[in-house]
């Protein structure tokens, strides 16, 4: 499959017990969308207008994470989804998803209502998060993923360095790496490198300041480490199964 994406749209995230996974994610700072109408979002600020930029959770039989490619023309499925915000108003999103495509999972989007994604009361979170920066993956050869994917999707790649691919289409990165440079990359978490390959493993997510990030944390009793830059990393276990890096920008 072929199509024109123009950046990745979000991280849909399927879990087998999608409340216990929203439980942490409230518990690292992070605003969602209502409960009791699936998907729970997590939803930022984008660069565009046109181009939502979230993380989508929704239940399944099993866990795992794609990719969602934002296309400006798209014939699939038709979804819609309706919450309320607390003031009583109510958002209703339409979305057009495409069929799924390989080697690393990810699918087509359209957006019909991008607006929806952006309520004001959404997108302030008390960790400080601004917005997804980058997608962390994993796979046996990060160029010819990379490769595959800059063909199936148009866009840009570059070899960050020895075992690191990024592919572009966007603002939002995707970062492929191999095994050992994963592992090596984020040694402060101990990271275990996945068996079945190629797989979605982290995101990175910016933050206004690490501090006041590290304060929520500790009195929620979450644990993390700390990298160079001020980075915060919190460990697969402690999100429900994606390492997640929050980068400050000041």
């Amino acid at each position: 499959m072929k199509i024109s994406a123009r950046d990745i749209d979000h991280l849909s995230v399927t879990h087998t017990d999608p409340d216990a996974a929203a439980a942490r994610l409230l518990q690292l700072g992070f605003n969602l969308t209502p409960e009791g109408v699936e998907p729970r979002c997590i939803c930022f600020q984008p660069d565009r207008d046109d181009v939502p930029n979230y993380i989508e959770l929704l239940g399944g039989d099993a866990t795992h994470f794609a990719l969602a490619m934002n296309v400006e023309e798209l014939e699939g499925e038709e979804r819609t989804h309706a919450w309320e915000t607390e003031d009583g108003f109510e958002v209703d999103a339409g979305v057009v998803v495409g069929e799924s495509g390989g080697p690393l999972r990810w699918f087509p989007v359209k957006h019909e209502t991008p607006d929806a994604f952006m309520e004001p009361e959404w997108i302030v979170h008390p960790n400080g998060a601004l917005g997804l920066m980058a997608i962390h993956a994993v796979a046996d050869n990060p160029r010819e993923a990379a490769k595959a994917l800059k063909t199936a999707w148009g866009g840009q790649t570059e070899e960050i360095f020895e075992g690191c691919m990024m592919v572009k289409a966007g603002s939002v990165e995707l970062l492929i790496w191999s095994s050992l440079a994963y592992q090596l990359e984020y040694k402060a978490l101990e990271v275990m490198a996945p068996t079945e390959l190629p797989v979605i493993v982290g995101a990175a997510i910016a933050i206004e300041r690490s501090r006041p990030l590290q304060a929520l944390l500790r009195a929620n009793n979450v644990s993390f480490a700390l990298t160079e830059g001020d980075r915060v990393l919190i460990a697969p276990e402690q999100t429900g199964g994606l390492m997640i890096e929050f980068m400050p920008q000041t």
